[in-house]
Order: structure tokens, then sequence, then C-alpha cells
């Protein structure tokens, strides 16, 4: 026992058993407890080797005998492995006196972390950490790497230095649901087969409609054809996206991709003019490994999907089930939110219930111009002259090329590629929601401004795959959640709602612009609920635009020269009802 914790004992039994448990609380090795280093400790990886400290002066520090001793005391806590007791040796000393030691067996993170644990509760022992393998951070030879500013060390990038030294994307597969995919030397090695599921002859340029050849026939289109746009030479979009998310790296050409040993499914939902919301639906489902009729199975189901695609309008069931269904097979969707410099409340499908809706950022990290935003952001990723994979040709493919694109559509893909590199190294498969939370919690502040809101903020691939790595799942959810709201269509009726006394339901509704009326009704079945309607922003028992009065289920809102945009509407119930229909129309 120290000298600080001695205790002098009288003659009388009950000080005398005070005196005694006062000093066997300070003779516990836990009043001397060493500092325990955690950090390297990963579920799928083996540790062997460890730094012990000792205290200054202690019989450990100065010989190995001693604190061999000092070892196996720890070792004894480890259960059998094999059959076989865990040995601890001492290797050598450092030049700065602490001790490398090695086990006779590679340890789990677990055990590695029980015995850190054991050698702390030494008294003679000052610190205890793992052994940590380093190495040369790598460097890969794509000669172009340099004018992908969104992969370099800036404060506006992705962070994606580091995430590469301890992932590479290696066994996941995203798909690109886009216009297709040409031929391309830094693309084909990570592409596999994918699906056409453009339906439209006119569309698709192809002219064999739905098959299982994913190449992009080209999209451009002369003046005039596609309502009001001028004429437009082909995109090549699907490439370029493809590129961003797993261009072939360290091949000493072109460029890298954010995770450049991912899998690559192209869907080609988008042609001339864009695509058809039936046709994106059911190529979400089937990249998701989901049943579509008449398509073969996706033999090779994504884990991630990328939407780099949109339109003004609400989510729509369509979508919405096609979402719900990517995220019960496993799948998290990725949708770039939209460039038109507006909430991203307005714009589908990144507004679709649990979808990771990203928007744009420049090299000065702040959000770039066009960018959509608002509370619906998920986070932001880099997508102004972001370069990536393309095509020459004017109308048909020729030959590979690269160039600079801007938009939203070009940030989904960095962040489809940090979820490819997150589940690469995750000790088991990440749900969509652990990777949404995960996202959101290892995001970092814009450099710059963003005005309107860009989410949790910029991604940062560095923090989140390494918390990936780690087993990390994210912060638990919120035990008390604000209700997800879903999507009301102009004049099309919810019918047969139900609930019980104090739930609510919530419901958000667009109203576009010059709108001349809003009407908003409750009505049918029985029970009593309250209606409560508000612009841009939730309403409360207080705070509304309005709120009808009485009992019972039939209450309407109606307001003249509504504002557009965004309307909430709050469903409560004072009494347990069924049958419920709730219906809004803009006029």
């Amino acid at each position: 026992m120290s000298t600080h914790c001695r205790v002098l004992t009288r003659s009388h039994p009950v000080a005398a058993a005070v005196a005694l448990a006062v000093a066997g609380f300070c003779a516990s090795p836990f009043s001397h407890a060493g500092n325990v280093d955690l950090q390297g400790l990963a579920g799928n990886t083996a540790h062997q080797q460890f730094i012990v400290t000792y205290r200054s002066g202690s019989a450990s520090a100065s010989s190995l005998a001693g604190a061999a001793r000092s070892l196996q005391r720890a070792a004894d806590a480890l259960p059998r492995k094999g059959g076989r007791a865990v040995q601890v040796h001492a290797l050598r000393r450092m030049a700065i006196g602490s001790m490398v030691v090695r086990t006779s067996v590679p340890l789990d993170a677990a055990e590695a972390e029980q015995l850190l644990r054991a050698l702390a509760q030494q008294e003679e022992v000052d610190a205890v950490q793992l052994d940590a393998i380093l190495r040369p951070s790598w460097n890969p030879d794509d000669p172009r790497l340099g004018e992908q500013w969104s992969f370099g060390a800036s404060n506006a990038a992705l962070g994606i230095r580091p995430a590469w030294d301890i992932a590479s994307g290696k066994g996941v597969v995203v798909a690109v649901i886009d216009t297709g995919i040409t031929r391309h030397p830094d693309l084909d090695a990570n592409m596999l087969p994918g699906y056409d599921f453009i339906s439209d002859p006119a569309i698709s340029r192809d002219g064999d409609g739905r098959d299982g050849d994913a190449s992009d026939a080209g999209d451009w289109y002369p003046s005039g054809e596609c309502g009001s746009a001028g004429g437009s030479r082909s995109s090549w979009h699907g490439t370029h996206v493809a590129g961003t998310v797993a261009a072939s790296t360290d091949n000493g050409i072109g460029v890298a991709g954010t995770a450049f040993n991912a899998k690559v499914v192209p869907v080609r939902v988008l042609g001339r003019c864009g695509g058809f919301q039936s046709d994106i639906a059911d190529g979400i489902v089937w990249a998701a490994g989901g049943r579509v009729p008449g398509v073969a199975d996706n033999p090779h189901p994504a884990q991630v999907v990328n939407l780099s695609l949109g339109g003004f309008g609400s989510c729509g069931r369509a979508s919405q089930a096609a979402v719900d269904t990517a995220i019960a097979h496993g799948a998290s969707v990725i949708v770039a939110a939209g460039n038109s410099n507006d909430d991203v409340a307005r714009y589908r499908p990144a507004n679709c219930r649990g979808v990771v809706a990203v928007a744009a950022t420049n090299a000065a990290g702040s959000r770039a111009s066009f960018s959509n935003y608002g509370a619906r952001i998920t986070v932001a990723a880099p997508g102004e002259s972001i370069l990536s994979t393309l095509n020459d040709g004017q109308q048909g493919p020729a030959q590979p090329s690269y160039a600079a694109y801007s938009g939203t559509s070009m940030a989904a893909p960095h962040v489809a590629g940090v979820v490819a590199l997150m589940q690469s190294v995750a000790p088991k498969p990440l749900l969509p929601a652990q990777v949404d939370a995960l996202l959101r919690s290892a995001a970092g502040p814009l450099p710059g401004t963003c005005t309107g809101g860009c989410g949790a903020g910029l991604v940062d691939a560095a923090v989140v795959v390494a918390r990936a790595a780690a087993g990390d799942t994210g912060p638990d959810p919120d035990p008390d959640p604000d209700p997800d709201p879903s999507d009301l269509e102009n004049d099309v009726p919810v019918r047969g709602l139900s609930g019980t006394a104090g739930s609510e339901r919530w419901y958000t509704f667009n109203v576009p612009a010059g709108s001349n009326m809003l009407v908003v009704q409750i009505g049918e079945g029985s029970g009593d609920v309250d209606l409560y309607t508000r612009h841009a922003v939730r309403p409360t028992d207080t705070e509304y635009n309005c709120r009808p009065q009485g009992t019972g289920n039939s209450k309407t809102c109606v307001r003249v020269w509504p504002g557009s945009g965004t309307w909430h509407i709050r469903i409560k119930a004072i009494s347990d009802y069924s049958g419920l229909l709730v219906k809004a129309k803009a006029e």
C-alpha cells in the first residue's frame, strides 16, 4: 500500500473495521489505473503487439523479469484460445523506456481491449496501447488526380486520402441509375452487367427496348425537341457519374475514383429528354435486388444506389415505394438535391423519405450557387467543376475522354463512393439508417457559407470511414423522433387512416407558384382529430396558419393566395380514430 493511503487503526472494533475497509479501498488497483489508449482496435483485425509504459522506479520498469511477471498476471485474465492459455512476452525496451510486448496468439478487438485494461489496473503500469502498424500514405499515379480538387488536401475537399489508407470499396456494388455507360479504359475494369429500363424507343434511341445492355446510346436532341429547351449534344452523364464513384485508380491513366475498387452496375433510365418515373422506379427496385416483372433478377444487388437525377414535384407514391423497397433490401439510396437554388422539399426524388439528399459545394467550401438546400438535405459534398470520365461523341459514342461537370449530380456520387468505402471496412453490413446516422454525425461545418441549410454539413470521408471500420454504427436514434412526413399529391385523397388518442400524422404538400387557393380537408370515418396547417415550417399547438375548431373528423382549412412552396399538415388525434381521409388541393 502506498504511503499516502496509510491508515492508523485504534483498538475500537468499529474504528478498526472502518479503517480496514478504507485501507482495502486505497490498496485497490483501480486507484492506480493507468491510461488506456484503444485507438486502432478494429473488430475485423487481429492484434498481437502492444506497448506498455511502467511507472518510473517500479520493478517492471527496470527489468525484463519484473515485466514478465506483470504481463502474465494480466494474461491470466484472458480466456483460453485453442485450449491453451494466452502468453504475453516482453520483446524489448524502447528508447523512451516503454516495453514492447507480444501475445502468443492473435487477439480480436474485444480480447485486446481486455488485456490492455487488465494491464492498466496494475499499480506499476502508467499507460498501455496497441503497437499499431502504420503504412505510407497512398499516393495514386493517376496523372490527372491533381485536377480533382475534391480529392485534394484543402478543408473544402472530401478528406479522401486518409480514407484510402484503410478502404478501397472492394466487395461493394454501387448502382448508377442514369443514362447508361460507355466504354472507357478508366472504367471498364470496375463495370458489372447492368440493364436498360427505358421502355419508350423515342427516349432510348437504341431501338431495342428494355434489355440487358445498359450502353449509353446518347441523349442528344435538336432545338425545340424537348419542350422549350434548346438543342444539346449527348451528355454521357452516367459515364461521368460512374467515374466519380469508381474510376480505376493507380493505373497510370486519367483520374481517380472515390471507391476505386468498388464495382458499378449501370442502370439505364434516362435518354433523350429525360426518363419516365415508372422506368426509374423499376430501375431502383431492380438495382437493389428486388423483382421487376419480365426482367431477370440483378445478379449483383447493390448496397448503394446513386440517383443523380430529378425534377420539380413531390416524391409520389411510385417513387416512394421504389425507394422503400431498395432500403428494405439493405441499399442506401443517395440522391442529388437538384440544381434550382431552391428548397429541396420541392424536388423529387430528393424529397422522398429515407434517401440521403446531397447538396453541392464549391472549391471554396460554400454551397454552390445552383445547389438546392433546406431541411431535407442530409449532407453536402463537392459538386462544382468535378473532373471525371466522359466520351467525346456529339451524338452517339465516340472516343473516351475526360471533362469537368458541375451539379448536385456530381456531389451525390462522391457520397455514394464514401458509403461504398464505409461498407467495405465495416465489420458487418451497415443498414441504410446506420449509414445515414454515420454520415450526419461525422460531417463537419462548411468552411464557407450555406444559405438555406446544407444538412449536417460537409462529408468527411476520413472520419466516417474510420468510424465504420471501428464498428461504429452511428449515434442512437432520437428516442422520440419527429415523424417523417408523407407527401400529398394535388387533389389525390389518402384514405383509411387510423390512430390512437394522442398520436400524430404529418404530411407535406407543395403549392406551385401562382396558385390562387389552397384547400386541405380531413373527413370520413369515426373519431375526433384536429387539423393544423402552416406554410414553410411545422405547425404547433399554438403556432399555425389554420386550425378549424370543433369535434369530430370533418374539418377544412382554406387559404386564399397561399404562399408557394411547402405547406406542413398536422393531424392530431384527440380520441382513437379510423377510416380517416386527408386531401390537399391547390388551384
